[in-house]
């Protein structure tokens, strides 16, 4: 019997040697996969702020590189563009009526401020050109490399314009949206075959030639256009008691424009035919007179109707 004890003690003995020894390497084991992971996030550590530092140079090296760009000479303008304009750097573009040096001076006062041209503020240019009256829109487009600028200029058309004679320039013009422009630089260009021609004597604006006026003669012309079927080449109003229309074929007395007018201008669809039928050149066609029309011959006196005027 003590013999079997010696042996199971001996036994335990070497079953917990080795238990000791298995947790001796468990133990070695776990430190070593601690070490493991430590070394791990110091890596870890190391390569985020690595990363950190490298996102803070390129953030650097792009704020550089923008900064470089955008102080580049091709974004800004020269500081006398608007009082020095070389026609390159500011450019006007659709202008037919108002001539190109005249825009120039309005915009001369103007500031070049130091900054990007894709920073530059438009609206002080449309300020001075909007004070330009025969100029309706503006719009402005900005480029770079080099700096400079486009404005498109969109004009009022010409609907009338007021002359003292048929052979000079307008004294003044009245645009299809109702603004009246007198400014003597843009009437060069404010005649086309469109456009109303109404001779005056003396005219004073604001006064006796306003833009109601005009509309209204403009009305009378189109009436006479359409029951003449020829264009109206102007309106003689040089004596606003006697005024005559020159249409293509002849020339029509309307003598004063009062409430009848317009009834006594229908007659023309009747008269007209006839008159290549007339003995003689015909000097006008008078439709002055109510519920009566004559033919005045270019031979007659301009003021007497003789027996040589044909009635119809």
């Amino acid at each position: 019997m003590p013999e079997g004890n010696d042996n199971k003690d001996i036994n335990n003995n070497s079953t917990y040697s080795q238990q000791i020894k298995q947790a001796a390497e468990i133990g070695k084991h776990a430190v070593h996969i601690k070490q493991k992971e430590r070394q791990l996030r110091k890596t870890k550590k190391r390569l985020s702020r690595l990363k950190t530092f490298l996102r803070f140079l390129l953030f650097c090296g792009l704020l550089s590189a923008i900064y470089f760009f955008l102080t580049l000479s091709g974004w800004y303008l020269k500081e006398d563009t608007f009082s020095k304009p070389d026609g390159e750097t500011v450019e006007i573009v659709n202008n037919k009526l108002i001539p190109s040096n005249f825009i120039y001076n309005s915009m001369k006062e103007l500031r070049v401020f130091h900054i990007p041209i894709f920073l530059m503020s438009v609206a002080p240019i449309k300020h001075e050109l909007y004070k330009i009256p025969a100029i309706k829109t503006v719009y402005v487009r900005r480029y770079g490399f080099p700096a400079r600028l486009q404005i498109i200029v969109r004009e009022r058309i010409p609907m009338a314009v007021i002359k003292t004679d048929i052979n000079k320039l307008p004294v003044a013009f009245v645009t299809t949206d109702k603004v009246m422009v007198t400014n003597k630089n843009f009437m060069h260009l404010a005649e086309s075959d469109s456009t109303l021609r109404i001779l005056v004597k003396n005219p004073e604006f604001r006064k006796d030639w306003t833009v109601e006026r005009v509309n209204y003669i403009d009305k009378i012309a189109k009436e006479i256009e359409t029951y003449s079927n020829e264009k109206v080449q102007y309106v003689d109003m040089r004596n606003s008691n006697d005024v005559y229309v020159k249409i293509v074929s002849t020339n029509i007395r309307l003598g004063v424009l009062d409430s009848s007018v317009f009834e006594r201008i229908k007659r023309i669809y009747t008269i007209l035919p006839t008159l290549n039928n007339v003995d003689g050149k015909v000097k006008y066609i008078d439709l002055s007179w109510d519920k009566v029309n004559y033919f005045k011959l270019q031979q007659e006196k301009e003021n007497k109707p003789t027996k040589e005027e044909q009635k119809q």
